[in-house]
């Protein structure tokens, strides 16, 4: 008797619609944008109510959006991922002084993402960007 013969006939035919079950489940892309139907999108974001001012950040889905110039084009905003490049505490942007700080040890990076003070050695992680009209969506 061969090993589906076997699960088949103990199982009912269970135990092999279980495991393709979980297969599936697993090889699909799961959306995180809010909606969008596109599971590249981490998140996406209404600029006619959301970051509409320089300096103005969004931070949800281990995201942090910051708007760095007028204007609805890509090169208006920056994303990073939240993780610290250090020891991976969560990141924080204050948005008075545009900088970066991560809780857990202090490391500072500046509205680049760039490491100003350790003891991060290496940059933050950033998202691709893309805008279509009103909608910002973080690719990741």
């Amino acid at each position: 008797m061969d090993r589906k013969d076997f699960l088949n006939k103990f199982t009912g035919g269970l135990a092999l619609t279980c495991v393709s079950c979980m297969m599936a489940a697993c090889s699909k892309e799961e959306d995180n944008g809010g909606g969008t139907g596109n599971g590249n999108a981490k998140l996406t974001l209404d600029l006619s109510t959301q970051i509409t001012s320089i300096g103005d950040f969004v931070a949800s889905n281990g995201v942090i959006v910051v708007r760095v110039a007028s204007g609805n084009q890509v090169s208006s905003f920056k994303a990073f991922s939240n993780i610290c490049p250090h020891q991976g505490g969560n990141i924080s942007y204050d948005k008075g002084s545009t900088t970066f700080t991560c809780a857990t040890h202090g490391a500072k990076f500046n509205q680049s993402g760039t490491v100003t003070n350790g003891p991060a050695t290496s940059n933050m992680s950033t998202f691709v960007v893309a805008v279509t009209g009103n909608t910002l969506t973080v690719l990741g």
